[in-house]
């Protein structure tokens, strides 16, 4: 063994060290933030309205409706995906130095950066991965971790998703860490999968059947996601990942290849389906119209409460010309 590669190995033990250490302190933090915004949630008043559209997503991912008819389950996966988009958001903030000013220009805190940003999201993909695993396969024994997950949910996960990151991040950050396709294939990722799901959360609290302005609100995100989803999921990943499969042929890097093209017919399946769910909602709500019904219904709703209102107030007034009366 050369001395390079002895330093190489040494590298290699301390950095999967140290993602296995944070894969853990994410996992905890993780936990923490949902089991706060599972009691925010549980305050909100339009927690009525998100429960079955949260349902139908999980649905698409597997979920029987026998563990969906508990609501606690709905609102836990609810607030988990706004937990790990928000850590999405903040690993590429960690990466956008890179992005923006090139590795050069972004210095050595740009660079330290985004190293912390790949370990970061490599130790949420190892933590997501086990965890999902051990509800999936074993759930008697993890019941503490939550319900017993589907099997096409672990395969969309962990095998399509989780796999890209955890067989090329730390390999990539040793020997390609300059990568320009690398970077922006991290960065666009995590900003796609953080913003849209996101704002999918945002968009189940709204009120469609009722309120034209949520109605709006609904068809802009359901827009902004297909925009995004059809760019980052498709344009961009397809580019950069064949730009840099060009790199590892070019330096006759037969491994880094092989690993390549494995991590590339995963994420693509991932992504068309991705594509492919917000193409669907696309088609389904963006020609859609606000019931006049619903219009209807809420204008009689006022009607009602407003004559409810003048009738009470007739009311008080009458009782108090008897009062008056009474005491003249």
């Amino acid at each position: 063994m050369s001395a390079m590669d002895a330093i190489m190995l040494q590298h290699s033990k301390l950095l999967i060290a140290v993602v296995v250490s944070l894969a853990a302190v994410t996992g905890c933090l993780v936990e923490l933030v949902k089991k706060q915004l599972i009691s925010w949630v549980d305050r909100q008043p339009w927690r009525l309205r998100m429960i079955p559209l949260q349902r139908n997503m999980m649905h698409n991912f597997g979920y029987s409706k026998s563990t969906t008819a508990d609501e606690t389950v709905i609102v836990d996966c609810y607030c988990f995906v706004i937990a790990i988009c928000s850590h999405h958001l903040v690993m590429s903030l960690a990466l956008t130095p890179v992005v923006v000013l090139g590795w050069d220009s972004a210095g050595s805190v740009g660079q330290f950066l985004s190293y912390s940003g790949a370990v970061g999201d490599l130790a949420y993909s190892i933590y997501d991965s086990v965890q999902v695993t051990l509800r999936t396969f074993f759930p008697v024994s993890f019941k503490c971790l939550g319900v017993q997950l589907p099997k096409k949910y672990f395969i969309v996960m962990v095998c399509l998703h989780h796999m890209l990151s955890m067989i090329l991040t730390v390999p990539m950050i040793l020997f390609y860490p300059t990568m320009r396709a690398l970077h922006v294939l991290m960065w666009s990722l995590l900003v796609a999968g953080g913003t849209c799901y996101l704002l999918s959360c945002y968009k189940f609290s709204l009120d469609t059947q009722s309120s034209l302005r949520d109605f709006l609100r609904y068809k802009a995100i359901v827009l902004v996601q297909l925009l995004t989803m059809w760019f980052v999921r498709g344009y961009i990943w397809v580019s950069q990942a064949l730009s840099a499969m060009m790199v590892f042929h070019g330096r006759g890097d037969l491994l880094f290849l092989c690993l390549g093209l494995v991590g590339f017919v995963l994420m693509t399946l991932f992504n068309v389906l991705m594509v492919f769910d917000s193409t669907k909602a696309a088609v389904r709500w963006l020609p859609k119209q606000l019931h006049k019904q619903s219009h209807g219904t809420k204008l009689a709703c006022q009607e009602k409460e407003m004559k409810a209102k003048q009738h009470t107030e007739g009311l008080r007034r009458v009782q108090a010309a008897k009062v008056v009366l009474a005491a003249q």
